[in-house]
């Protein structure tokens, strides 16, 4: 128990739940500077609302339960305007129950799935941090120091659904580092690390990591996979001895829970598990691919201590076999990557930063709508009403996605980007769109309201979230006025959160209503912004969710015209969003971006300009930057003669150098041979080489040849090269490279795609270079 005289702030850690004979058991572990306690709350119980006029047929259902639900008395609302009652019992188990039998019967509840730990804190508006004031709780914020450890385990290549031979287990911290390697029977090197431990068999590999963690105390497992991998394949071999993988503060064992085609997760008592590549998504990072391999290069500049193969698999198992001291070395260095990567992106800030706006635990990836529900809740309350369960909407008609004009393709000069600053958070702002709201606005006279789309009308003066995103976004300008870019990031993320959850039946508040007032609304702005540019004589040739590329047509100052284009757009929508609905703008254009020389193409093999899909050169700090967008030059399913083809050709087409001769340097070069390095494919395999029984894509096919050739080869990657005979795997690639291929499915297509502009093709280009011999 916490002492009730405990006055210092604390961060919570984690949060878990039980039930006793004395009713529900919540649980916080709180860090309080260096040191963590437990606080415990018995005795406590779950609640749900019912309908007031059901109250009789809900009771019919209880006579028939063993235990009689506590019911209140009625005071709340549902959004619908409903008198409810809440009802109280012992037990979560019990609530279900009960819920679900009177569900069988058409019966309604609302808010029966908040997990009661869940409850208790963002009842009293408490996210991340508690402090005490006398017997009250309150909400604070505190920088907790993390005690974090990397976990990496090597094992035999692992099928699902068996337990794979573990080789070894690397732990790593800011201070320590230990490394565990099964001996069956290999040589020891001589003169080991310290680090390095040789143990005798599994068991003892996996019973001397759990006491390690039990020693040093962590706050935080971290890994890549950690929990779907490392975590899962250690439960495997704790299940196989009959004991628990004992990695909680307490001592007691990981609980799982799965989700049907999602990641699983564990709850560990008093600890927070953190997987690396759904922590770097939920930060914004987006990168081409998020392997340990790819992110540590991107991030770090550094890799795995293996190099690059397409069967690491098969050198760790070697490595196992020959050369213990490698594999040490492999290990422990993957442990190691992922500390420095969470400390180089700042990924500890983000993650703590969002707790304080969220009341997501440390170890939740993705998780919107219950981020929502989290701040939403609280406040709905406060204003006298309940909120459905997930999944108890209705209404399933969709709202549309982001408006993405139809694009003027052609070569430019001077194409200039205007960007809403945050436009559907501006939206909702602006238009006071919100659940209460919506739900005040239905039941109010219209000059009360403000109309939205799809029959909504929203309250002007009651209603939540438009205040919610008035306080994220003066925060965030705080963030950015003191240079905390994580905290500014998690803001962002979050207030553009909104309108997904909002479009999602995952969200308890989900409703079309809602989604549509913000989307089609963006769609209204993005095509009266064109127009109103375009009365200003200026060409907007694309548009795309909350951009608008305007051609600045020999304007002799771009950038000017850009800030002064921002500037009317903005004083214009003031006007008319005061004249017309009597409210004030949240609505900002900013000048973003001046292409010097700017390509929107067209789709392959047509006259119709492209969508989502441009490129052109900036001056970026006195210097020139190519910028791609959707491109061969940012897609990885493309080779590498590609990619430098096209970033050459396009630099110089930019730069109004000799295209013409450097596609034929190009194509001469690669009929010679001498641009072989860049001609290798890399597929990744999604599925299991056996599941592929109809239809084998190249890359399908290499991989089964690479099996014929090796049949140890289990590998997920595989790279391959055309040939005059097909498809042929590295690096088994035998037959004479079909340069044919090459030149028709990767250098015409993207030459073509901006020759296409400059009136001439490759083919042309190719025959005045064939003519000449």
């Amino acid at each position: 128990m916490l002492q009730e005289s405990q006055p210092d702030p604390a961060f919570v850690l984690s949060r878990h739940w039980s039930e006793t004979d004395n009713g529900l058991e919540l649980r916080y572990w709180l860090k309080i500077g260096d040191d963590v306690r437990c606080w415990t709350l018995e005795g406590q119980e779950s609640v749900c609302f019912i309908p007031e006029r059901e109250w009789a047929a809900w009771h019919r259902v209880w006579a028939t339960r063993p235990v009689m639900p506590r019911v209140g008395e009625p005071g709340l609302i549902s959004l619908e305007g409903e008198a409810v009652r809440p009802v109280y019992s012992a037990t979560f188990t019990e609530q279900r129950q009960w819920v679900r039998r009177g569900r069988d019967q058409q019966l309604r509840v609302w808010e029966d799935d908040v997990i009661p730990s869940d409850r208790f804190l963002m009842e009293r508006l408490i996210t991340a941090s508690v402090t005490r004031e006398g017997k009250r709780l309150r909400p604070a914020s505190v920088e907790p120091k993390l005690r974090v450890v990397s976990l990496d385990i090597e094992t035999a290549w692992y099928v699902p659904g068996q337990c794979p031979d573990l080789y070894s287990i690397a732990v790593v911290t800011e201070d320590a580092s230990a490394v565990w390697v099964v001996d069956r029977g290999h040589t020891r090197p001589a003169n080991a690390p310290e680090d390095l431990h040789w143990v005798d068999s599994e068991q003892a590999c996996l019973e001397a990591f759990i006491d390690w963690v039990q020693a040093y105390d962590p706050d935080i497992l971290v890994g890549w996979a950690v929990v779907d991998f490392d975590l899962f394949v250690l439960q495997q071999h704790a299940d196989r001895h009959n004991r628990p993988l004992a990695l909680g503060r307490d001592g007691s064992g990981v609980r799982w829970h799965k989700r049907q085609g999602g990641p699983s997760r564990v709850d560990i008592e008093g600890r927070q598990v953190v997987d690396g590549p759904g922590t770097l998504r939920s930060a914004a990072w987006y990168l081409d691919s998020y392997s340990l391999e790819f992110v540590s290069r991107t991030i770090l500049g550094r890799g795995k201590a293996i190099e690059d193969s397409d069967d690491r698999v098969g050198e760790i198992e070697r490595l196992y076999r020959e050369e213990p001291l490698a594999l040490y070395t492999y290990n422990r260095e993957d442990a190691q990557l992922v500390i420095d990567i969470f400390r180089e992106a700042k990924l500890w800030h983000f993650l703590v930063e969002r707790a304080h706006l969220t009341g997501l635990t440390l170890d939740r990836i993705g998780a919107s709508a219950a981020a929502f529900s989290y701040v939403y809740l609280p406040r709905l309350h406060r204003a006298g009403r309940v909120a459905p369960s997930v999944g108890e909407q209705s209404l399933t008609e969709h709202s549309p996605g982001g408006f993405v004009m139809d694009s003027k393709p052609g070569l430019y000069d001077d194409v200039l980007v205007l960007d809403f600053k945050s436009l559907y958070p501006s939206i909702i702002r602006t238009f006071l769109i919100d659940p209460l709201g919506l739900h005040r606005g239905l039941e109010s006279p219209e000059a009360e309201t403000v109309p939205g789309f799809l029959g909504a009308r929203f309250h002007r003066t009651d209603h939540i979230l438009p205040g919610i995103i008035d306080r994220l976004w003066a925060a965030r300008d705080e963030a950015k006025r003191e240079q905390n870019a994580p905290l500014s990031q998690s803001i962002k993320i979050l207030m553009n959160s909104f309108y997904g959850v909002l479009g999602s039946n995952l969200c308890r508040f989900f409703d079309p209503r809602l989604a549509s007032s913000i989307t089609r609304r963006g769609h209204q702005i993005l095509n009266e912004s064109r127009d109103h540019i375009e009365q200003q004589g200026y060409r907007v040739i694309y548009g795309d969710t909350d951009s608008v590329f305007v051609w600045a047509d020999r304007h002799p100052n771009p950038p000017e015209l850009g800030q002064q284009l921002a500037g009317q757009l903005n004083n214009w929508w003031r006007q008319r969003i005061r004249t017309e609905f009597d409210l004030d703008c949240h609505l900002e254009m900013e000048f973003e971006t001046h292409y010097r020389r700017f390509l929107m193409p067209t789709i392959r093999g047509l006259e119709t300009g492209s969508k989502k899909r441009y490129a052109g050169v900036v001056d970026d700090g006195g210097r020139t930057r190519l910028v791609f967008k959707g491109l061969e030059a940012v897609r990885s399913d493309w080779t590498p003669l590609a990619k430098q083809f096209q970033q050459g050709l396009y630099q110089r087409v930019f730069d109004g150098a000799d295209y013409a001769a450097y596609v034929r340097e190009e194509v001469a070069a690669l009929k010679a041979g001498q641009r072989d390095d860049r001609l290798t494919y890399q597929r990744r395999l999604r599925r299991p080489l056996s599941s592929y029984e109809k239809q084998k894509p190249p890359h399908v096919q290499a991989a089964l040849k690479r099996k014929a050739e090796q049949p140890t080869w289990s590998g997920r990657q595989i790279a391959y090269r055309m040939t005059v005979n097909g498809v042929e795997p590295e690096p088994f690639v035998r037959s004479p490279l079909d340069y044919q291929h090459y030149l028709d499915k990767q250098l015409e297509p993207i030459a073509d795609g901006i020759l296409h502009f400059m009136g001439t093709s490759f083919r042309e280009l190719i025959d005045e270079q064939m003519n000449l011999f």
